[in-house]
């Protein structure tokens, strides 16, 4: 599945609690980011470059953690891990199949425990091997292989890394922290997912049908809030506010303008700087959670209409 690299998506089913987020799919952790929960999952983790993890790392599948990031916990697999270029491993490192390190990871040796093989992964540079095979092969005089190898190169290249269909990814700085989640861009969350903690978004903020949240949501960008989702604490947001059917939310409103329905129970107060827009119960009815966006158009369309 391909993925917008600059949007967080946190899939369906989703369980994000106080010490530990538990998902089904592939976890993708990008550069940089700052993760202070456990992690178990039944898919693959990739963790990006110079990242920092304050706990654990538990997979069905693969662990991959890129080069200069530093695990604060255990690391336990079922397959094959791989370890970076000058990585930290604080705690225990159990691999179920093969595991390869990069040069200068900080472990202790007798912290590894590997039933398959272990490899020292030579740290010279991809491109520098490439360029002193291609000179060798060129001394040698030999254009066919030269030939060959370029056009391995150029197949390889075309080749893509598969996810699973529900994937869970935090972009390029995202912080994941004991009191709530905070990314740099938007964010997508899926139905039926647990979390628990504060969440800001340095944009657009989407949340479909009966999602619960403890903490507050803040938003630089427009929120959607889908149908039974269950927010206890404030929402607030810079641009507008849409609230679907027969949400519950236990603090208050506050945004640009604010669409929401009759059948919505808010029990803080609401603050729209341009309108306040109550939609009856029986508009703006969808049955199809997969059409989130028609939801926002569509009660974006009535929000417009209101100025």
């Amino acid at each position: 599945m391909v993925f917008d690299r600059n949007i967080c998506h946190i899939p369906k089913g989703t369980l994000v609690e106080e010490k530990t987020l538990r998902g089904k799919g592939d976890l993708i952790i990008s550069d940089r980011c700052k993760f202070s929960r456990n992690v178990i999952t039944e898919g693959r983790i990739f963790i990006g470059e110079h990242a920092e993890i304050d706990g654990n790392l538990i997979s069905i599948g693969d662990i991959r953690v890129d080069k200069g990031t530093r695990v604060n916990g255990n690391i336990t697999g079922d397959n094959d891990v791989y370890i970076g270029e000058r990585c930290t491993i604080v705690g225990e490192l159990v691999v179920g199949a093969n595991m390869e390190i990069g040069e200068g990871v900080q472990i202790d040796p007798k912290a590894i425990e590997s039933k398959g093989h272990v490899s020292i992964r030579n740290p010279i540079s991809v491109l520098i091997y490439i360029f002193l095979y291609l000179l060798d092969l060129v001394r040698k005089g030999d254009e066919k292989g030269v030939e060959d190898f370029l056009k391995e190169l150029e197949s390889g290249a075309e080749e893509e890394l598969l996810i699973s269909r529900e994937f869970i990814y935090f972009p390029r700085g995202s912080r994941i922290l004991k009191d709530g989640i905070f990314v740099p861009g938007d964010l997508r969350i899926g139905p039926g997912c647990h979390l628990v903690g504060n969440i800001e978004s340095g944009g657009k903020l989407e949340m479909e049908r009966e999602t619960q949240v403890f903490g507050d949501i803040i938003s630089k960008g427009s929120i959607y809030l889908g149908e039974d989702t269950v927010i206890n604490g404030n929402v607030r947001s810079y641009q507008d506010i849409i609230v679907h059917h027969a949400a519950r939310i236990s603090g208050s409103l506050a945004g640009r303008a604010i669409t929401t329905t009759s059948d919505t129970i808010i029990e803080g107060t609401l603050k729209g700087d341009m309108g306040i827009r109550i939609v009856p119960e029986n508009e703006t009815q969808v049955a199809d959670d997969d059409v989130i966006r028609a939801q926002l158009k569509g009660l974006g369309e009535l929000l417009e209409q209101t100025r």
